[in-house]
């Protein structure tokens, strides 16, 4: 019979096996102690997902799926980022690396960090790139 809830009287050794948890469980609210999860087995698991408008409170380590970009987005060092590899070609090679042509919000390059862009970039009226010392942007 499936655990209705988890507590720490439920759980034996750190193990929560599959036997106790409903085939469709729902995490909802908020740890208090940030846990170690294994998630082991062939299938996947779904992460969350809305409009960049949707995104919430922004802390570094937020990982979610962008419906508005069609992409995986991660948050860190004050912004939110593209998660995985470049443009694909027929194959599974990811030779191509692909860039905005408009700067739409406010971006700092990481310290001790370079970046790249290709071909015409526009920044946006009343938005800035900021550039460390020590990094640099070349955009070819």
């Amino acid at each position: 019979m499936p655990l209705t809830r988890i507590t720490t009287r439920s759980v034996a050794n750190d193990t929560v096996g599959s036997d106790d948890l409903a085939p469709d469980l729902v995490l909802t609210g908020t740890v208090v102690t940030a846990p170690t999860i294994a998630l082991t087995g062939t299938s996947a698991i779904t992460l969350p997902k809305g409009s960049t408008a949707q995104r919430g409170t922004a802390a570094d380590g937020k990982f979610r799926f962008n419906t508005t970009l069609n992409q995986f987005e991660g948050y860190s060092n004050s912004a939110w980022g593209a998660v995985g590899g470049g443009a694909t070609g027929g194959g599974s090679d990811q030779v191509f690396i692909e860039n905005d042509q408009t700067v739409t919000t406010n971006y700092t390059i990481s310290t001790n960090k370079n970046a790249v862009s290709a071909g015409t970039v526009t920044i946006n009226s009343g938005i800035s790139v900021t550039v460390p010392t020590g990094a640099r942007w070349v955009v070819v």
